[in-house]
């Protein structure tokens, strides 16, 4: 009989030590595989955004580098467009300058849609500044879009400053011709006003419909409204509202006292002349609230 230590002899050592080693790389890559997978699901964010900003730049391109100094230039009804695909794909361009060069006429544009929607949440953060132009034709109907708050911007989060709407007709649930909602404490709609035709199953605000975190300085409704509820500026609430005008023609309030929680200065009944916007400009000046490296210049109506 083979004693124990014959029995030890005979065990293939190195074979043993390849095997357990076998099993510890075996081990070791799937470990190593999840903790890269972990980190990938943490980064996921990072990459989204890594890749929203690529389609931006490949398909979104303006003259421009979005800077107070250089800002983004919006020559064309394509460039507003392009701005509202941007937008709308998940690009919010906080703190980004954009100017508007010239007056721009949509009527190629069927059924514009908002920059920003209420229901994805995505919202324009930066400044818009129309630089005292015009649009006209602008024609948004929610019946063939996602949302039911519709206006220019359907979310804002930034500011949107002397920028006037000619022409055109909006219809939806909710709306407002420069914004139907904000997003962020910091939004104002500033020396705007609205020519166009608004129609509402629900609020229809000449300016805006629901605003009750921002601010509304300087703007004017000369467009004719339709809807549930129907008022010149705001058709819910905003935060404040200063020198702002309530046309003389007009049998709408400025704003819907049973649902408006913030506060009003210097609004007036006037005239349809563009100039009397201009009245106010130095008293609201104290209502700009902002967070850019930039003072924000309102432009007078001539």
């Amino acid at each position: 009989m083979e004693n124990r230590d014959e029995k030890v002899n005979k065990i293939d050592l190195p074979k043993v030590l390849k095997t357990a080693l076998k099993w510890f790389f075996f081990l070791l890559r799937i470990a190593l595989a999840g903790a890269v997978l972990w980190w990938c699901i943490g980064r996921f964010d990072e990459w989204r955004s890594f890749q929203v900003f690529h389609e931006w730049n490949d398909h979104y391109e303006f003259k421009g580098d979005g800077t107070y100094e250089d800002p983004y230039l919006i020559e064309t009804a394509e460039d507003l467009i392009k701005l509202s695909d941007s937008v709308n794909s998940g690009n919010y361009f906080y703190n980004t300058y954009f100017r508007q060069t010239s007056d721009i006429d949509l009527s190629s544009c069927p059924n514009f849609t908002p920059i920003g929607t209420m229901d994805s949440g995505y919202m324009f953060e930066g400044i818009y500044d129309g630089a005292g132009h015009r649009i006209y034709n602008l024609y948004i109907s929610a019946n063939q879009l996602e949302s039911k708050f519709v206006g220019l911007f359907g979310k804002l989060g930034g500011v949107v400053m002397n920028l006037g709407i000619e022409s055109g007709r909006i219809y939806g649930d909710y709306v407002g011709s420069i914004a139907s909602t904000d997003g962020t404490t910091d939004a104002m709609i500033i020396n705007c006003y609205n020519k166009a035709y608004l129609y509402a199953i629900q609020r229809c605000g000449g300016i805006a419909d629901n605003f009750s975190a921002g601010r509304i300085l300087g703007c004017a409704n000369y467009g004719r409204l339709q809807g549930n509820v129907t008022c010149q500026i705001v058709s819910y609430n905003c935060s404040i509202i200063s020198g702002c005008c309530n046309y003389q023609e007009s049998d709408d309030y400025i704003v819907p006292f049973d649902t408006f929680r913030g506060y009003m200065y210097d609004c007036y009944v006037g005239s349809d002349d563009i100039t009397e916007l201009n009245r106010h400009i130095d008293d609201y000046q104290d209502y700009i609230i902002y967070t850019g490296d930039q003072p924000i210049e309102v432009i007078p109506w001539e």
